[in-house]
């Protein structure tokens, strides 16, 4: 009878136990057929903690996106983005088992690695590295409804630009007096609390020297104008704005979606916001001793720079060794260029009063090559921690 070696053995027993301990907790992932509005995991710190069943890591890009509205009282609407997605009982049983080891308060990567390893032993390493991507095979579908992005985020809430009127018919949205649809805009955010900073008469759009030429969404990406970089579109968001604490400036971050062409400029993208967000779940789940592994530490700090960017293209990296007294050898550094001015989309806006009129400008590089189709970029800004607005711009290259 062959001797099984004690660390293979402690594997399947760890793997054992993950799946059954999945089974008996309370499940996260949905079934074939259903349709799930707002279903999350429990938070894992970095971020795939919704389509619980779908294969692949959170909504995947082969889910299918769509992005409609409800009515949601006498003049707003809901926003509701909808992924469909392929499912699996291998997907589902890993979901179920990262979930349930989270809840547990074990560490993400050691998550992560035990329930890969559960899914490869059951159901091979070809299923599994499909489904890691989003891939089949599948057994069935599911659909997921988010009016949110997190558990505890604040919904938000749209209006129906000047010039359109609200439709709560079979189809939902704002339409012109000559039938056209057009996209509803950014209103508030209704649960946000008597305290927190109140915007209005919010527009966004192609820029016009300190503010929005007309309410769009859609951004011609001509090059036209000069900034830092290169020839370029501005673009920007406007607002009246009450009740805010100027010694807090509103903080903007960006997340960008669409152009699969750029599959390694997002991929790098991607794979920095992951690496930073697991490495603040171990810098929150460890005791101490920074600097006890250099790498582990340098990896972080490579992230959080590469996660800073608003998008690929904005990613600048630049390294130089060290001369004998300690400092960069500038003659010898290679990487990218570095740019003068403010970034396309400002990360910190200074508020000059409690209330007031705030335009925000931005824009984009039109050479990029990180350009070549469609791109959304979604920017969101908080005041005080507390959601304040949000908007999308769909960036059209031409």
């Amino acid at each position: 009878m062959k001797t099984q070696h004690p660390t293979a053995l402690s594997l399947g027993l760890t793997i054992i136990f993950l799946l059954a301990a999945s089974q008996a907790a309370a499940q996260w992932a949905a079934e074939p057929g259903a349709t799930v509005r707002n279903g999350f995991g429990p938070q894992s710190g970095f971020g795939a903690n919704q389509c619980r069943g779908a294969c692949g890591g959170g909504c995947p890009d082969s889910c299918v996106k769509t992005v409609g509205y409800e009515c949601m009282d006498s003049a707003r609407l809901r926003r509701v983005v909808t992924y469909d997605c392929g499912t699996h009982p291998g997907c589902r049983a890993h979901d179920d088992c990262l979930d349930a080891c989270i809840q547990r308060g074990t560490a993400v990567s050691d998550c992560s690695s035990q329930c890969d390893a559960a899914a490869m032993q059951q159901y091979g390493f070809e299923s599994s590295a499909s489904w890691l991507t989003g891939g089949g095979p599948y057994d069935g579908r599911i659909s997921f409804e988010y009016t949110r992005e997190a558990p505890d985020a604040l919904e938000p809430a749209f209006h129906c630009p000047t010039g359109a009127s609200r439709q709560c018919a079979a189809t939902v949205g704002c339409k012109t007096d000559d039938g056209a649809w057009v996209d509803p805009v950014f209103d508030s955010y209704p649960a946000s609390g008597s305290n927190a900073m109140r915007i209005s008469n919010f527009r966004s759009g192609p820029a016009c020297g300190d503010g929005v030429c007309s309410q769009a969404t859609d951004i011609d990406i001509v090059g036209r104008d000069d900034c830092p970089g290169g020839s370029c579109s501005r673009f920007g968001m406007e607002f009246d704005y009450e009740n805010a604490d100027p010694s807090a400036p509103l903080e903007c971050s960006t997340s960008t979606t669409g152009g699969g062409d750029d599959f390694v400029g997002d991929l790098l993208k991607q794979g920095a916001d992951a690496m930073t967000s697991r490495q603040d779940s171990v810098d929150a789940n460890s005791s101490g001793g920074q600097g006890e592994d250099g790498m582990a530490e340098l990896l972080g700090m490579f992230g959080k720079v590469l996660a800073s960017a608003d998008s690929p293209e904005d990613v600048q990296i630049s390294m130089a060794p060290l001369g004998p007294d300690g400092k960069p050898i500038e003659s010898q550094r290679v990487g990218s260029e570095p740019r003068d001015g403010p970034p396309p989309i400002p990360h910190s806006v200074d508020l000059p009063a409690e209330s007031g009129h705030l335009f925000i400008p931005m824009y984009q590089l039109a050479g990029s090559a990180n350009l070549s189709s469609v791109k959304e970029r979604k920017v969101s800004c908080t005041h005080k921690g507390v959601a304040v607005v949000e908007t999308v711009f769909r960036l059209n290259p031409r």
